[in-house]
């Protein structure tokens, strides 16, 4: 019976655990990756109040995110790989609606949804 309470003891106070990071002081934002992130999976850029909410931190660089946001987008908004994105049934991504070529890209992304669905099909 010892062993038994020794065991249930151990597993009880192995669920009791504290966070060794928890008193560490936050390191800086990196509002430039954070702008590389959002830019490459095609989202709009987020608002300054919701960076500040997400990253718990409320003094967003908003001009470094922006400037990270556009090398995200730049990496994403290109015919070839949006027509990938249409071929695998992703969804636009409305951030490219804000390139000059807007038109193209969203043509090349019809296009692979086509092609995406026909292969469906034919199987």
């Amino acid at each position: 019976m010892k062993p038994f309470l020794c065991a249930l003891l151990l597993l009880l106070l192995s669920g009791c655990k504290l966070d060794p990071y928890a008193d560490l002081p936050k390191g800086a934002t990196d509002w430039y990756g954070e702008g590389i992130d959002d830019g490459r999976t095609g989202v709009k850029p987020r608002s300054d109040d919701m960076l500040a909410s997400d990253l718990d931190d409320p003094k967003v660089n908003r001009p470094l995110y922006l400037k990270g946001y556009a090398v995200g987008l730049d990496d994403i908004c290109q015919a070839h790989l949006l027509f990938g994105w249409g071929v695998s049934g992703k969804i636009y991504p409305e951030g490219c609606d804000s390139k000059s070529n807007a038109k193209e890209l969203r043509e090349a992304w019809d296009k692979g949804m086509k092609e995406g669905a026909q292969s469906t099909l034919v199987r």
